[in-house]
């Protein structure tokens, strides 16, 4: 039984056909979504320090007209100016609209949606914080600026959008919906695909992406498995002690041990991009733990999943099988592997899922290792409606006891993560450790509702034992599906 009520299921019907269409076509059709101004007294976009400034989010607030105020400028100038998110300190619903992930805003140029091509970013740039539009397919190409805070302090600052850049409202067949557009009109040159990047016809010139000296990177030449070729960066933390797997994965749930030059150590992630890479790295820092950064080459095996036909008008589900190939995720109770469990959980939720009328994508259909970066970037490159990445917990083999289900979002994919949580609850016998919020790579970096799954915990005395039942992981794998389609009202 559907239960969503028949005008929001007639929106998430047009929205599957609209996303479907952008994962089909090189572009949004111009005819599919319209754009309304916004009087730019009502909105404004912010800067929001994470970390105590070891990332910058973009936060988006709107103001109803007549309404209490939602936000305060201080300070203003020719510098940074200030914003008191006044809309923190109280109910703020019938007054102001927050929006701080990517469902929320895109940017459209001259007419064109580009959020499945780009995606909205705020990177720290010397002495000040610069929101761009990053290339998401083509890493090559330079990324658009769309505005700068003009300086830097601690707390929350005013992003002043660049000459020609402004917020306007999504409309459909005329109506407005709740999407943010940042817009430009004038036809700059844009690049979608492969090939030579041409010049920005329109406002301030792309600057190209800083090194950042004071990371470290290895100062001893890399392993025949590290070639430095300088295309790749690699994120490792040496193991210092029986508990350095444990704490990574607190960080990142895809970290696994490998050997660099002859040393043992916990591999976080291997990326194009040196930004990705130092955010990982600071991560990992703010965690107190020894993180490095190490030039590598690319994978000697393409990572990349290859998206297949998407029929037109479906919903599709992206679901994300945890580890794989040399990487066997953690290693429990008699050697259980949690790759092989994430696979099994995985390939049920695509039969249930498909049997119910879902398109299903899998990062990984077989035992083959994927990076952080292709399992989030195959989900933004297929349009998909919701991405679901699998995995299995674990802690040391002396706490059997510690058993249960853990489900993490990190912004838009909350209801979705409670979803899935209560009918895996509902469908399974164990216990509940909770839906969590976490800074994940492949959350963060999806720009879709997207949750990671914890079934469970191989060292787990309770846990482990039904994972060795597949009547069992086949039940937690119909509650996975069941909370997806519950959220889809399906």
């Amino acid at each position: 039984m559907a239960l969503l009520s028949r005008p929001l299921n007639t929106l998430l019907t047009t929205a599957a056909v609209v996303l479907a269409g952008l994962a089909a076509a090189p572009i949004a059709r111009a005819q599919q979504f319209e754009q309304q101004p916004i009087d730019p007294s009502l909105t404004v976009a912010i800067a929001t320090p994470v970390r105590d400034g070891a990332f910058y989010n973009l936060m988006i607030l709107e103001q109803v007209p007549n309404q209490r105020q939602c936000w305060q400028e201080q300070n203003p100038g020719n510098g940074p100016v200030a914003i008191d998110p006044l809309l923190l300190n109280f109910d703020f619903t019938g007054a102001c609209d927050r929006k701080t992930d990517s469902n929320g805003y895109s940017v459209r140029v001259n007419g064109q949606d580009l959020g499945v091509h780009y995606r909205l970013e705020v990177s720290a740039r010397q002495n000040d914080l610069v929101l761009f539009a990053r290339p998401t397919r083509d890493r090559s190409a330079p990324p658009i600026e769309i505005g700068r805070t003009n300086g830097r302090t601690n707390g929350f600052l005013k992003i002043q959008l660049n000459p020609g850049w402004q917020m306007a409202r999504r409309t459909y067949n005329g109506q407005p919906v709740g999407h943010i557009y940042l817009t430009h009109d004038a036809p700059l040159d844009v690049r979608l695909a492969t090939g030579a990047a041409p010049p920005l016809s329109q406002g301030a010139p792309a600057p190209a992406l800083p090194t950042v000296p004071s990371t470290p990177i290895a100062q001893t030449p890399p392993s025949s498995g590290t070639t430095p070729t300088g295309n790749h960066f690699r994120v490792i933390v040496p193991i210092t002690n029986n508990n350095t797997l444990q704490q990574v994965r607190a960080v990142e749930p895809e970290a696994f041990r490998a050997t660099v030059d002859g040393q043992s150590v916990v591999q976080v992630g291997l990326f194009r991009d040196r930004q990705r890479a130092d955010e990982i790295y600071n991560a990992l820092v703010a965690a107190s733990l020894p993180a490095k950064i190490i030039s590598a080459s690319a994978p000697a095996v393409a990572s990349t999943p290859v998206i297949p036909p998407i029929p037109q008008g479906s919903i599709v589900v992206v679901i994300d099988p945890g580890h794989g190939g040399r990487d066997p995720g953690a290693v429990g109770i008699g050697g259980m592997q949690e790759k092989q469990i994430n696979t099994a959980v995985s390939n049920r939720v695509q039969q249930q899922l498909q049997a119910a009328g879902i398109t299903v994508l899998m990062t990984r259909s077989s035992d083959v290792f994927v990076d952080l970066d292709a399992r989030a970037q195959y989900a933004n490159r297929a349009g998909a409606n919701l991405f679901v990445s699998i995995h299995a917990n674990a802690i040391s083999m002396s706490r059997p006891e510690v058993n249960g289900l853990e489900t993490y979002y990190f912004s838009s994919g909350e209801r979705l993560a409670r979803s899935i949580h209560s009918a895996v609850l509902q469908n399974v016998s164990m216990r509940d450790r909770g839906v969590r919020q976490a800074r994940f790579y492949v959350l963060r970096y999806t720009t879709m509702p997207s949750v990671l799954v914890e079934t469970g915990f191989v060292t787990g005395a309770e846990d482990a034992a039904r994972f060795r039942d597949p009547a069992a992981v086949n039940r937690i794998a119909d509650g996975i599906a069941r909370g997806i389609l519950n959220y889809l009202g399906r």
